[in-house]
């Protein structure tokens, strides 16, 4: 007797889903300067902004590397990356990094993470990151509509107040932007080096009881 048409979907989600591996990644700085050059991006999220950054040592136990899930094991130009859930008790939605322009300035977006789409706004990108493989197998991030190339990422230094151990601390937060005539003001205003950004795979796994809820 054949199954029923309900039982062969379920099956044919389940078999796409086992053929479409996601891992988790982190974010990491390429170039820029000896803070941020290889350094993985931390939380810190001391500013209005959930946005990951670099920040020199000593690094606060408790601010984890913010994991992301995605498949990066073939090059795409309409992925999506997840926040993985790991702190210890997420909330009861989804959470996305993407490209916020609340910062109001032309051709530039601030990346973040976010688990509340409506308050990012129409301007807040997400559904189409570009996954690059470099001749050297590193998986670079871009977002997709990026034809001539003229999009890149800088590392833009901010201070947070209140960072670990009751300092203040400078944090490298990763910016896309487009230079030209509109935004060049702005960023003349800015400390930033040109960088660029990659996803490396993590290694250690999801643990709540751990710092952050991540070991590495």
């Amino acid at each position: 007797m054949r199954p029923p048409a309900i039982t062969l979907l379920l099956l044919s989600f389940i078999h796409i889903a086992r053929a479409q591996p996601r891992t988790d990644y982190f974010f990491r700085f390429i170039g820029g300067n000896a803070i941020t050059d290889g350094q993985r991006l931390r939380g810190n999220n001391s500013m209005r902004y959930n946005s990951p950054g670099a920040t020199r040592s000593p690094f606060n136990p408790s601010d984890h590397f913010k994991r992301i899930s995605t498949d990066a094991s073939v090059p795409s130009a309409s992925a999506v990356l997840n926040v993985v859930p790991t702190n210890p008790h997420p909330p009861p939605v989804p959470g996305y990094y993407g490209l916020s322009d609340r910062d109001g300035v032309e051709d530039a977006y601030r990346l973040v993470s976010t688990y509340r789409l409506d308050d990012e706004g129409p301007g807040f990108k997400y559904r189409a990151w570009e996954l690059r493989k470099s001749e050297g197998g590193k998986v670079l991030l871009r977002y997709s509509g990026d034809v001539d190339g003229e999009w890149r990422w800088i590392a833009v230094r901010e201070t947070v107040s209140d960072g670990f151990e009751g300092k203040g601390l400078d944090k490298w937060v990763p910016w896309y932007v487009k230079p030209s005539s509109a935004n060049v003001a702005a960023l003349s205003q800015w400390d930033y080096r040109v960088v660029d950004l990659e996803l490396v795979e993590t290694r250690g796994a999801v643990n709540s009881g751990a710092p952050g809820g991540v070991e590495e």
